[in-house]
């Protein structure tokens, strides 16, 4: 064994693709397909499973990966400890967001510390804020569903919120405090389009209750979806923090449990960056308000 294999064992394990190893390492293709059967036939073993769609690894080489996460990590520490710029002097992150509002806190913190850091900002659902994050098209993101436990991705909790089915107040339901799935038969459903967590949450949540829906019209951003409740439109579940004060509408408690976590994420290979490690601390705090209200608020 030799840090080449293993340096091109860890990076297509953490890409979950040969092609996008080898670009990171800036060698051919060909290089990091050999050097990791050099490795397999060294020790008899398999470490990925070959697939047409790409790479997945075998228990014994997740295993290994845990291995080689902890060995760069310690390289990157060591490099971080000995570098003369580990203070934030500035820099620009490349953001992503479901929600942008559950980002200004977080930014309004980042900047209290760290006002020379700029950034960019991407809107966009979970589904498209977790696959540029994959690609290194943005730096952190800020998204409602995430797979846990995948070893490419640091992710801490921001925020806990509620789900609820906004309604115009002239509805039927627009005098109940809190329905269930049942009395949404054979309403309009305003929705978002695939790959919101929201969505997907709610269809979930909804089970066998959802074939009894009436129209499902999906809209492609939330400010639509409110303003189509609000013209009496139909009805939408829509997150609590996102309902708004419009007063030409009503929020409706749904049955419990109907609950999103949110998300700060970044990758593995990035979070010890000055500039990221900023940002997570800016979001950590928030957090921590955001958890004391909720206490507080008895929630």
């Amino acid at each position: 064994m030799n840090d080449a294999q293993l340096r091109c064992f860890h990076y297509a394990a953490e890409e979950q693709s040969i092609t996008r190893a080898a670009q990171r390492l800036n060698i051919s293709q060909p290089t990091v397909s050999s050097q990791i059967k050099a490795l397999e036939k060294g020790y008899g073993v398999q470490l990925f499973m070959r697939e047409a769609r790409g790479i997945e690894l075998t228990p014994l080489g997740a295993s290994l990966f845990e291995i080689t996460t902890r060995i760069y990590d310690a390289q990157d520490d060591a490099k971080e400890l000995l570098s003369e710029q580990n203070t934030v002097a500035g820099g620009h992150l490349r953001l992503g967001t479901v929600a942008p509002h559950h980002l200004m806190p977080v930014l309004g913190e980042l900047r209290r510390h760290h006002p020379d850091i700029t950034y960019s900002l991407t809107v966009g659902n979970s589904a498209t804020i977790q696959e540029a994050m994959r690609r290194h098209e943005i730096d952190i993101g800020i998204l409602a569903s995430l797979r846990l436990g995948d070893p490419t991705l640091h992710a801490q909790l921001l925020r806990r919120d509620d789900m609820v089915i906004l309604v115009h107040r002239d509805h039927r339901l627009a005098e109940c405090r809190a329905i269930a799935f049942s009395e949404l038969a054979g309403e309009t459903i305003l929705i978002r389009e695939k790959g919101s967590a929201t969505r997907q949450m709610f269809l979930d949540a909804a089970g066998e209750h959802a074939e009894a829906f009436g129209t499902v019209v999906e809209m492609a951003s939330r400010e639509t979806i409110k303003e189509a409740v609000a013209c009496n439109l139909g009805v939408a579940p829509v997150l609590a923090s996102e309902a708004g004060q419009d007063l030409r509408c009503v929020s409706l408690r749904l049955p419990p449990g109907c609950r999103l976590d949110e998300y700060v994420a970044c990758a593995v290979t990035t979070r010890r960056s000055p500039i990221v490690r900023a940002f997570l601390g800016a979001a950590t705090t928030v957090a921590a308000q955001l958890e004391k209200a909720a206490l507080k608020a008895g929630i």
